[in-house]
Order: C-alpha cells, then structure tokens, then sequence
C-alpha cells in the first residue's frame, strides 16, 4: 500500500545534525509515511550512518557523486509513491505533529496546492527566535519578489499530481534558492498557498548554513527575481527590469542620476495594477515603497541626497 507522505530529505553534510533530523521523522505522531534520504555524495562517514538506519519506513537512494540539491530533491520527486510531498532539511528538526497536521489541513483544502507553516529558529547558542510567514495565498505570491520570506521551504507539504501533471521539478541551473523557483513555476501552473499559523519546524542556524554568504545569497536572488519580473511586470522593459533588481538589492553604491532612473522605474511598476497569477499588488507595491525608502536612506548617508 502506498503512503500518505513521502518525505524528501537530501543528504550531503552537516554529520552533527543528521541523525536528530532523522530521528524528527521518524518519531511523526502520523506514521504513514516514506522517507526518501537521498545520499548526494555525502561520503563515507555520512555514508555509513545512513546504511545503519533500520526503519523500513526508509528509502535510501544513492546518487553517483555529488550532483547537487536540485539533483537530490528531483530524485525523489521521481521516486516519490504518496500523494503528498513533505520537503525536509538535513540539519532541522520537524515537530512531532508536523505531518498529521499538514495532511489534516490538506485534506480538508483541496483548492490549496502548497502548505507551509511558521517555525523557530534555533541559534547556536541555543536561543530560541519565531519565524512567521504570510498565510493566505495573495501575500504569499506577492512575497515572492522578496524571494526569502513567501514559505518556509522545509516546512513545506505540496501535492505530488499537480507537480506531475504539470511537469514540475527543480531547476538544476539553481545552486541556492531553488526551492523558490519551484514555488514560482508552481503559481505560472495555477498552485495555490497557504501558510500554518503553527509553527511546525526548527530550523538551525550554524557554520555551514548556505544563508551565512550573504554576497552569493544576494546573487542568488537576483537570479530568481530576474526570472519573476517579467510576470509581476510585463510592461518593463529588459534595461528597466534591471533597475529594478538593482532596487531589491541589500546594499546600494548608485550614482544620484542613476539612483533617479531607478525611482522613475519603480514609479512605473507600482502603477501596474493587474493581477496576473493572483498576488497581491497592493502588498507589492509596499515592498516596492520599502525598498526605495531603503535607498533614499543609504542616498543620505553617502551625502547624495
């Protein structure tokens, strides 16, 4: 019989939280399901810890060498036998309700194609910080401009035959924030969102977590804004769509002039009212209205305005 959830948990590193992430599903309050690990050239020692896992709920599959998360998390879509698709990190802890929860919410939405939830952030010193995310779908998609901060990845449950039917998977040309270009090419194919008021995941802050380089997670967003301008603003052209990802940016170092053009496109995209997949756009345009606040405030601090 097939399961009610199939778990995609990719593997490379991050030895010292593996097993306690591990452990968090395997100790779900909902025991139907399957825990696809997905071996990403992880190596010997990881390797090993992995072959001495005994649950029968545990479907281990090995690629050649490491090819990457994209690579890990499209193998288990591919392999994947239940109708719900729970994404899971290798170095957080899901809470023991987490999958009855989200099933249970499921099941009772089925015009909601993605459930995501809040969480806690735990620090290395082991303090405790809540993370809340948007809940309603229109927010959501609005969020996406800010990439980060739409749905919380790992706390995600999604259904299998929309990405199926579809044809949906994760894009390899990716190497951070693939999750979100997912998410964006799910809302072109008509998902719906939603996000848990509870929070259902601990997500860990430490050394080796791919957010602490904030230079290639701010390329990395470029990237995937770059991809969504055009849906959010058609009516901008190439060079304009620049500026405007020159607006989202964490830090400015812009001329007054062009510093001027960015404003002028900026003034342009929030008179763009249309709704086209759903989103928000009044929730946009005062992400739009932040940045550029942003940006007058570091024009002032540089003694350009």
């Amino acid at each position: 019989m097939h399961p009610r959830v199939s778990v995609i948990f990719p593997v490379h590193q991050r030895e010292a939280f593996l097993q306690d992430a591990i452990d968090s599903v395997l100790s779900q309050t909902m025991p139907d399901f399957e825990l696809l690990i997905i071996d990403d050239g992880a190596g010997p020692r990881v390797g090993k810890l992995l072959d001495d896992q005994t649950d029968p709920r545990i479907r281990l599959i090995r690629l050649p060498v490491n090819l990457g998360v994209s690579a890990a998390r499209n193998a288990g879509l591919k392999a994947a036998r239940a109708p719900y698709i729970a994404l899971m990190d290798s170095d957080d802890v899901a809470l023991p309700e987490r999958l009855a929860t989200q099933v249970a919410w499921l099941d009772e939405h089925p015009e909601v194609t993605v459930c995501g939830s809040n969480g806690v952030m735990v620090l290395p010193d082991g303090q405790r910080l809540p993370m809340r995310y948007p809940g309603t779908d229109a927010i959501i998609k609005a969020r996406m401009l800010l990439v980060d901060s739409a749905v919380m990845n790992a706390s995600v449950m999604m259904r299998t035959d929309f990405l199926r039917r579809h044809r949906l998977s994760y894009d390899s040309n990716f190497a951070i924030d693939e999750d979100h270009v997912l998410f964006m090419a799910m809302m072109q194919s008509g998902a719906t969102f939603a996000s848990l008021d509870q929070a259902l995941i601990h997500y860990r802050r430490h050394a080796e977590n791919v957010t602490n380089d904030s230079s290639r997670m701010e390329l990395g967003k470029a990237a995937v804004r770059a991809r969504l301008l055009p849906l959010f603003f058609p009516e901008l052209t190439g060079a304009e769509g620049q500026l405007l990802l020159k607006l989202m940016r964490l830090r400015f170092n812009v001329s007054l002039r062009e510093a001027g053009s960015i404003i002028g496109v900026a003034d342009k995209a929030m008179r763009e009212n249309r709704s086209f997949y759903g989103e928000d756009r009044t929730h946009i345009n005062r992400i739009l209205e932040r940045q550029l606040g942003i940006l007058l405030e570091a024009l002032r601090s540089m003694g350009k305005a």
